[in-house]
């Protein structure tokens, strides 16, 4: 059994055990300037989950808006429109786990 590294944005190491599709479980660090949002609302196959690390997002899942802070997550099904945009006045990061795409 082994393992192989993956080049993942955000992330200093990233090993997949050998035999593992890494498609299964995604998952990236992203960092949106103040005011700032990483891409428009869209929809993907799986699950996603957010887990806000530094600063302060709105979520929005199908029109509606919800508020993140740090050590606060988010977990919602990918196939409705969805996106976030960085609500406060610093850098926001965020951990972004996709699973099942």
């Amino acid at each position: 059994m082994g393992f192989t590294t993956k080049e993942v944005g955000g992330i200093a190491k990233y090993l997949v055990e050998t035999g593992i599709e890494p498609t299964q479980l995604r998952m990236h660090i992203s960092k949106v300037p103040a005011g700032g949002r990483s891409h428009p609302p869209h929809e993907h196959a799986g699950v996603e989950a957010f887990y806000m690390l530094e600063g302060h997002a709105t979520i929005e899942v199908e029109g509606e808006e919800h508020s993140l802070g740090p050590n606060e997550v988010i977990l919602l099904d990918a196939a409705k429109p969805h996106g976030l945009r960085n609500a406060g006045t610093v850098p926001m990061r965020y951990l972004v786990i996709i699973a099942g795409h």
